[in-house]
């Protein structure tokens, strides 16, 4: 038992070690970066957007400190943040050149003592004039100053979080404003549902009953024919509709739900639906990682309806299909070189809107008359 407690005290000091690094890495980028948020908060001003690039470097640079975020600060409360976080950049700072200049100081105390030497540093510019009394004198105000400075960069990450957490919650405009937003949404939804619905009973009444029908024709015609040769020809019709049957019942609860997203992921379902669109179609897919299960559901359907668009109402020739990660946000692009002109408030656009809002997401439509169309959605990850 004993060798194995020692094996894992051994596997922990290195983790240890490098979280202790990491973590010292993001207190200097914060110190470093403390300028590029100054600039930033002051951008700000003219335009709320100016500062999203400095957020999202110090999303990355929090992610080091391993903790929990919550949201992201936007708009002029992004502001308000950088100004905060330059405070505590500087913070960092003072206390790291305090805690640098202690360890200096007590190595040439050190030195001095050892070898008799002046330490000018400290005010003893004779020799001899520091010993290991005197070192042992000032050692417990040393190590006790060390402690408090050490302690203090750990506390550094606390509110470095807590800042954050503060200023990326919503106002109360926001959250009333969100709540409005939620009960369109909800009203959307429930309107596509319903539409999605009677499309689906569209499919099985004009596609699956008619199959379904015609091949109870042909059996009924099979069992009361004579001629072999006539009857083994129904035999072969009605196995051919068999065929046609299970292909429209496929089709079917693909639109409903594929199965490939679930078991696969985004990407492989997105290939999939590439290669049963009749018009070619260029799938660019960048992520490294399986984005949350209702964001590629989302993402899915809003592409499947985006092609089925550009097939349908657009006259395109080719469509292109892109899918990337920025700052923890998937971002998709379907963009097809049709005739353009499509309608934001068409049930079919309206539904993409409704799902990717439900997920905090946006959307835009660029279609002006004679196109291209482009749709690009952006939904969070976090």
């Amino acid at each position: 038992m004993r060798p194995s407690i020692d094996a894992e005290s051994d596997a922990r000091g290195p983790s240890r070690a490098r979280r202790a690094a990491t973590v010292l890495g993001g207190l200097l980028l914060g110190v470093v970066t403390v300028p590029v948020d100054l600039v930033a908060a002051l951008g700000s001003l003219a335009s709320p957007q100016f500062a999203r690039g400095a957020v999202g470097l110090q999303r990355r640079r929090l992610a080091l400190f391993g903790v929990t975020l919550r949201g992201t600060p936007g708009g002029y409360r992004a502001a308000g943040y950088l100004v905060v976080r330059a405070l505590i950049g500087i913070l960092t700072g003072v206390i790291g050149l305090l805690l640098g200049l202690g360890l200096v100081i007590a190595v040439s105390l050190v030195v001095g003592a050892a070898t008799g030497t002046a330490v000018p540093i400290f005010d003893a510019n004779e020799p001899g004039q520091v010993n290991w009394s005197t070192v042992a004198a000032l050692a417990l105000p040393g190590m006790v100053l060390c402690y408090l400075a050490v302690q203090g960069l750990a506390g550094i990450v606390g509110v470095e979080t807590r800042a954050w957490n503060a200023f990326a919650r919503p106002s109360s405009g926001a959250l009333a404003q969100r709540v409005d937003e939620l009960t369109t949404t909800r009203a959307d939804i429930v309107d596509a549902i319903d539409e999605e619905r009677r499309r689906i009973e569209r499919d099985l009444h004009d596609g699956v009953q008619q199959r379904v029908i015609a091949l109870s024709i042909l059996l009924a015609r099979g069992e009361r024919e004579s001629d072999q040769q006539q009857q083994a020809e129904l035999h072969r019709r009605a196995l051919a509709e068999t065929r046609h049957i299970l292909a429209d019942l496929r089709e079917v609860s693909w639109k409903i739900y594929p199965a490939m997203l679930a078991r696969d992921g985004l990407h492989s379902a997105l290939v999939a639906l590439a290669d049963r669109t009749p018009l070619p179609t260029a799938v660019d897919y960048r992520l490294a990682g399986r984005p949350p299960r209702s964001v590629e559901s989302a993402c899915y359907f809003t592409a499947s309806e985006a092609i089925t668009n550009a097939i349908k109402h657009a006259a395109a020739q080719r469509i292109e299909l892109t899918v990337t990660e920025v700052d923890s946000v998937l971002i998709m692009t379907v963009h097809d070189d049709g005739r353009g002109g499509a309608d934001p408030a068409g049930l079919g656009l309206a539904g993409i809107a409704s799902r990717i809002t439900a997920l905090d997401g946006v959307v835009a439509i660029d279609s002006p008359a004679g196109g291209p169309t482009t749709i690009r959605v952006e939904v969070p990850c976090a």
